[in-house]
């Protein structure tokens, strides 16, 4: 059985007014939507994205599924964004990427890693960083056609042209790709306002630094900000471990690394003992009393 310990963090970045980025994390669910579009229509575009997600996949803690489930699910995100552009004129052509990952069969250790445009996932396993999904971006084609190298990807003037995603057209092709988990294994899932801002190596030494998923979230955020902030940035960061079926229950766990606060007397409780102290006092007063005068 896999359980997940989770950090999410997001940020309106040192450039935009509004924050676009949406992003979900439940107990099987971990997805990261970057929405486009005037009049605050990203925003919209990314939250239709995660909630229908949440929704459409909401049995998902009881059964196990498979890849094709998810990517349905996201289709159906997708007829849900359009078909709110086409009700409101202020929101068409508004759009969002979407990327993430589902804990489809926790006891197998199974998942699926779901992608639509430039925001990514990555793997963490034994001390490598690996890019899972494929960005669906102009930048990205030039690479692919060796043109431009990744590092010349990231500062071109054209890297923010987005060749697919969710909202723009009645239909979406979804990237999904079947993943083996495996103990310490962990998921770093990010929109572009992290990538555009940072190259693999250094999201890779704030790995290395970071104590919990929690404070990765936040370093990764504080570094797209620390290296100029020119966009959105949102970070959600899994981390999984194998437990034995005996130790994990009957369902996954999701933990978020906040702290704990400690519980307190109720103030009744407090008043309650403050009365008995002076009840309590008043006694040994009158007893004192009573015996220097009959002394």
């Amino acid at each position: 059985m896999m359980r997940a310990v989770t950090g999410a963090a997001t940020d309106v970045g040192r450039v935009r007014l509004g924050n676009e980025d949406s992003y979900l994390c439940t107990d099987r669910l971990f997805f990261v939507a970057d929405g486009m579009g005037g009049h605050s229509a990203g925003e919209v575009a990314s939250a239709i994205a995660v909630s229908t997600l949440s929704t459409t996949l909401a049995d998902l803690g009881s059964v196990a599924t498979d890849a094709e489930r998810v990517a349905d699910a996201v289709r159906t995100a997708n007829s849900a964004i359009f078909d709110e552009a086409a009700k409101d004129s202020r929101k068409a052509g508004m759009g969002t990427t979407l990327t993430g990952l589902a804990l489809t069969d926790p006891t197998g250790h199974r998942a699926v890693v779901a992608n639509v445009g430039d925001s990514r996932t990555y793997l963490w396993r034994h001390g490598e960083l690996r890019q899972v999904t494929k960005d669906h971006s102009h930048v990205q084609s030039l690479v692919d056609r060796g043109a431009i190298t990744r590092a010349e990807a990231r500062v071109h003037f054209q890297r923010n042209i987005v060749l697919r995603a969710m909202g723009i057209d009645t239909s979406v092709d979804v990237d999904t790709f079947d993943i083996d988990l495996e103990d310490d294994d962990r998921f770093i899932i990010c929109s572009d306002g992290l990538v555009d801002e940072a190259d693999d190596d250094e999201i890779e030494g704030q790995i290395r630094q970071a104590t919990g998923p929690q404070d990765l979230a936040d370093r990764l955020v504080a570094l797209a900000n620390a290296n100029g902030g020119r966009d959105n940035t949102t970070v959600v960061v899994v981390d999984f471990s194998a437990a034995s079926t005996a130790d994990s229950g009957h369902t996954p766990t999701v933990a978020t690394e906040r702290p704990v606060e400690t519980a307190r007397p109720s103030k009744w409780l407090a008043v309650a003992a403050y009365g008995s102290w002076l009840v309590s006092a008043a006694i040994i007063i009158t007893v004192v009393v009573s015996a220097l005068t009959s002394g």
